[in-house]
């Protein structure tokens, strides 16, 4: 089952760089098939996944009395219908999917990203942009990262507990008022993402918090 998932892993890496290649091209279409593909390949990768857990909680089910095992199910029970958040952590998995649905949204309606290392792209006109993912972790709350001096722009993509995507597109001019004000860590610039009411606030040290409502769904800086 590991070949198999290697072999699953691999295919989705090839489909990760045709739409990173088709989206830099312009390639609408080619980008919309390989991300249906790329739906297909994750999905069997999450029931492969399933399907190891199970089996490796069967084996050491085996070796436990039968009370534990009913707290076991339990708990895993709870774990799946309370924490399913914990499934949905930004990575090789969820985040390159949000990530790739943003580039092939804003590739339809004529915003092309070229990759250039990590989560950094570059737009037609020379800027460097950085796409943070980040989940709903905390209520109501988003923490993102990227590198340090490495973009001009930056976009946040902050998925809901309900499964739709918030897209902060922050322009370079928000840097030049608050970047020095940013906080850093492990050679990255943190963005500490609130919702206040109706609308969106990065919590900027030394300020009431920057209400960044007004950059939701901007893309007008990617051009």
């Amino acid at each position: 089952m590991m070949d198999t998932k290697n072999q699953l892993l691999n295919e989705k890496d090839k489909l990760l760089k045709q739409i990173a290649s088709s989206a830099q091209h312009g390639n609408s279409q080619e980008v919309l098939d390989a991300g249906e593909k790329l739906k297909k390949i994750e999905s069997l990768i999450d029931r492969l996944e399933k399907l190891l857990r199970d089996i490796s909680d069967l084996g050491n089910e085996t070796h436990r009395s039968q009370p534990l095992q009913y707290s076991r199910v339990s708990s895993r029970l709870a774990r799946d219908n309370g924490l399913r958040r914990l499934d949905v952590v930004p990575g090789r998995g969820i985040g390159k999917t949000i990530r790739m649905d943003f580039l092939r949204k804003v590739s339809e309606d004529g915003v092309y990203l070229e990759h250039i290392k990590g989560s950094v792209y570059e737009t037609k006109s020379g800027y460097k942009v950085g796409v943070a993912v980040a989940t709903e972790r905390k209520a109501d709350r988003w923490f993102l990262g990227l590198p340090i001096k490495s973009f001009d722009n930056a976009i946040l993509l902050c998925q809901k507990d309900a499964g739709d995507v918030m897209e902060i597109c922050l322009p370079k001019n928000f840097f030049d008022e608050y970047g020095k004000r940013m906080s850093e860590s492990g050679g990255q610039m943190k963005f500490n993402v609130a919702r206040r009411g109706n609308g969106y606030a990065i919590l900027v040290p030394g300020t009431d918090g920057v209400n960044v409502s007004k950059f939701l769904g901007d893309y007008s800086q990617l051009k």
